[in-house]
């Protein structure tokens, strides 16, 4: 199962996209009535035993395997299973199936302030979401579904999938000449998996995305630290956060961490050609070249101390981190 989890301020909207949707059925809930209108009242309600709290909404999705969709009482069970293992076991929600995407899928809606007037924490939410699925699709044997700090992809959202079915569909009907391509964010990651190789410098694998029709850009700020790095194919353009799970897998440190290699003196010209700056004065190139924040990102020598201060404090979070989620 793959899970989502968002806060909001209005549960109106809310209410409304998950039970009016075509298609959407009510599965469970601890609510009053049968309406929209219903729900959100009482949902609404919950505000008054704590208005300090901003974002008293929280949207869980869960989505399964394709063609996955089990039986209605243990989908109740499993957003049971959700809502205890996510603290929710004091709290006002409801839950419908939505059946419109290749993923059969749930949505809760749920009041982050329960019965006592105290505020469900969103601390590590996201995280602690998928470990609660991984627990439910293994009591449910259900398809595993790897957690998303331990894949490098991120796939295509509902939208993209929609486009790709609907060419699909033209294409069968001869409405157009080719098939439906894969979106532009698959191209790009499937590019990157098939161009990246370890102890590869950063000039080469520039060159080697290009080559295979992926252009990269580097965001520098006007005192030369370099801030982010960006890919784009067919005029679409992705920022690497926005491609991978795993740490970020194609964000700059994303690429330090799988081999990559910066060296400011060899690779400053790659660098400077794709920066977002139109005009490179020889100032700014060598505020690049100098900038404290990229000789962070420098690997060229392996006894960087700001780099291994780096790597020190990283590890250091890492194993906090695995110390609260275990």
């Amino acid at each position: 199962m793959i899970g989502k989890v968002k806060k909001g301020k209005h549960f109106v909207g809310l209410t409304r996209y998950i039970l009016e949707k075509e298609e959407a059925q009510l599965l469970c809930t601890n609510l009053a009535g049968e309406t929209p209108i219903d729900f959100y009242r009482q949902l609404a309600a919950t505000q008054q035993l704590n208005p300090r709290v901003k974002s008293p909404v929280s949207h869980i999705s869960i989505s399964f395997a394709q063609g996955e969709k089990p039986p209605t009482q243990q989908l109740q069970e499993i957003v049971k299973g959700a809502m205890k293992g996510m603290g929710f076991d004091k709290n006002l929600y409801f839950a419908a199936t939505h059946d419109d995407c290749d993923h059969f899928h749930i949505h809760i809606g749920a009041s982050r302030i329960n019965i006592d007037g105290g505020c469900v924490s969103d601390w590590y939410d996201k995280r602690r979401l998928e470990k609660v699925l991984r627990n439910l699709e293994s009591q449910f044997n259900l398809t595993p579904v790897p957690c998303s700090w331990e894949v490098e992809h991120a796939a295509p959202n509902c939208g993209q999938k929609r486009r790709m079915r609907r060419e699909q569909e033209e294409f069968d009907s001869c409405l157009r000449r080719q098939q439906a391509n894969c979106s532009a964010l698959e191209k790009i990651q499937n590019t990157v998996e098939v161009v990246i190789k370890p102890e590869m410098t950063i000039t080469q694998f520039v060159n080697q995305l290009e080559l295979e029709g992926v252009e990269t850009q580097f965001k520098v700020d006007n005192d030369g630290a370099i801030q982010g790095i960006s890919y784009s194919v067919d005029s679409v353009a992705f920022q690497g956060s926005k491609l991978g799970r795993n740490t970020k897998a194609c964000t700059i440190k994303g690429l330090l961490s799988r081999g990559i290699k910066i060296d400011l003196e060899q690779d400053l010209d790659a660098i400077v050609l794709c920066t977002n700056h139109k005009d490179l004065s020889d100032e700014l190139i060598d505020k690049i070249k100098h900038h404290p924040n990229n000789l962070d990102l420098n690997t060229s020598g392996a006894n960087n101390p700001t780099q291994t201060a780096l790597t020190l404090e990283s590890n250091s979070r890492r194993r906090q981190l695995e110390l609260e989620l275990n």
